[in-house]
């Protein structure tokens, strides 16, 4: 062959070769795994890189997108730096007793793909209330906790005690070997027949929800648990306030707690607290970081109040008779919701407004809702839910005061008002006309202040007004 005909055939060879690999490489492209994100409203590609630690131009280049510009809520794309994941991404809340063991186990992914997804660093990173993303499983995890090991257990003597292969449970629960478990670590098993419903973190629970994380300055919220076995006790805390749990009469199996966040409560993380111990001895202990948001406050200055009512001593005098207000009925008296204790509801000022009063410093907030007088037709106030009244007395803050129970620690309050017109221990129902509107207290003027109380904090009075609780 002379030098010209090998000079063609290496270019050819070499063309070919080009071609077949760039063949390759394209059918390799198409063949490619990456799991899908649905834009959202306010979402910008440059935002979902960001997220997701990639860029705008790999995502317009995997997806083919002509022109993004043209992206719109509830297109799918995938997402170039997961390749070779499958399926929907999804944001959730890590919720009580989540560790990224469980996680991972609830949702068939692997830890290390979880914390690569959220490019987490720490486990400690996983608290509650913070917004993790995963990939939606195509079906319910057909896996729910039916124990946890003791001290000193092995994997073999808790497979021989569930009766299942300990390779199974090893597999199931994600174990490196018959070593890789600890001390009171759940232990989850597929269960027989339908997926479990609910979701629970102990073999003593059925299911336990803390409903709307994360945790707001100021709001109200619900902590349910589902009993899987009798509990002879059960406590627990949040930012140091306890729990008060009740029975609800619509399930014998159901604990329910009332939980109020103080408008002024520290924000960032604090302690959640869950202790349980079944009728057959065995116990659960949990202590978690949960995330605590602020609120939306402003600020308001308040003129023309009587000095006295601003000394230490005012102070302590109310303080003192309201703490001392603990009493509360175990059965539910509110329905489902407030109502307003006034005819004509224009509100002056709004729950939480950080305050000064006769250019004083702003060390305080404002606990409830003030409703103003529009005419002298309007000074009547309504109990908001049905009760029994636990308070009705003058005090140098609220002024004349009432207090009605709604059962479950949770209580409304009326101040400054010119005429009470119930008694401690009087049963009253919504809509009954309890006392008239005055200037009592710390009051620069003509009106109704209205609270919110759950076990002595102070909670947004128009969550109440809006939402149904339990």
């Amino acid at each position: 062959m002379c030098g010209k005909q090998a000079r063609r055939f290496i270019f050819l060879y070499v063309f070919i070769l080009a071609f077949l690999l760039t063949v390759g490489a394209v059918f390799a492209q198409k063949d490619d795994v990456y799991p899908v994100y649905q834009i959202e409203s306010g979402d910008f590609l440059s935002l979902v890189a960001i997220r997701f630690g990639t860029t705008v131009d790999e995502i317009i280049a995997v997806n083919n997108i002509p022109n993004a510009d043209t992206i719109s809520i509830g297109d799918l794309i995938k997402i170039p730096s997961l390749k070779g994941l499958s399926g929907k991404l999804v944001t959730d809340a890590v919720q009580i007793g989540d560790t990224l063991s469980s996680i991972a186990i609830r949702s068939g992914m692997s830890p290390e793909d979880i914390l690569k997804i959220n490019r987490i660093s720490s486990r400690s990173e996983l608290y509650v209330g913070n917004t993790i993303i995963l990939v939606q499983p195509e079906t319910i995890s057909p896996f729910a906790p039916v124990s946890s090991f003791n001290q000193g257990e092995t994997v073999l003597e808790k497979a021989v005690q569930q009766n299942v292969n300990p390779a199974e449970l090893r597999k199931i629960n994600q174990l490196g070997g018959t070593w890789d478990h600890t001390y009171r670590q759940l232990v989850f098993r597929k269960l027989d027949g339908a997926s479990p419903a609910g979701k629970s973190i102990s073999p003593l629970f059925a299911n336990l929800e803390l409903r709307s994380l994360p945790l707001v300055q100021g709001e109200t919220y619900v902590l349910e648990i589902d009993q899987a076995r009798n509990l002879s006790a059960l406590a627990g805390s949040l930012a140091g306030q306890p729990f008060r749990f009740f029975d609800d009469p619509e399930n014998t199996n159901r604990k329910i707690a009332m939980i109020g966040i103080k408008a002024d409560q520290t924000t960032g993380l604090t302690d959640f607290n869950l202790q349980a111990t079944a009728d057959d001895g065995e116990s659960f202990n949990l202590s978690q970081k949960i995330l605590i948001e602020p609120g939306l406050f402003t600020y308001e200055i308040v003129t023309g109040v009587d000095a006295e009512t601003l000394e230490d001593h005012s102070n302590d005098i109310d303080r003192q008779a309201l703490e001392g207000v603990t009493e509360t009925s175990p059965r539910r008296l509110w329905g489902s919701r407030m109502s307003y204790p006034v005819d004509e509801p224009y509100i002056a000022s709004g729950f939480g407004n950080r305050r000064t009063y006769n250019n004083t410093d702003y060390r305080n907030y404002h606990s409830g809702l003030d409703f103003g007088v529009w005419t002298a037709n309007n000074i009547n106030i309504y109990a908001s839910a049905d009760g029994i009244v636990l308070f009705s007395s003058e005090l140098p803050i609220h002024g004349l005061h009432t207090i009605i129970d709604h059962g479950w620690g949770v209580y409304s309050t009326y101040s400054h008002q010119s005429q009470s017109f119930v008694t401690p221990g009087q049963e009253v129902k919504r809509g009954d006309t309890i006392g008239l509107i005055g200037n009592t207290g710390r009051s620069a003027g003509p009106h109704l202040h209205w609270e919110i109380r759950i076990n002595g904090i102070y909670v947004d009075p128009r969550t109440w007004l809006n939402k149904d609780f339990p």
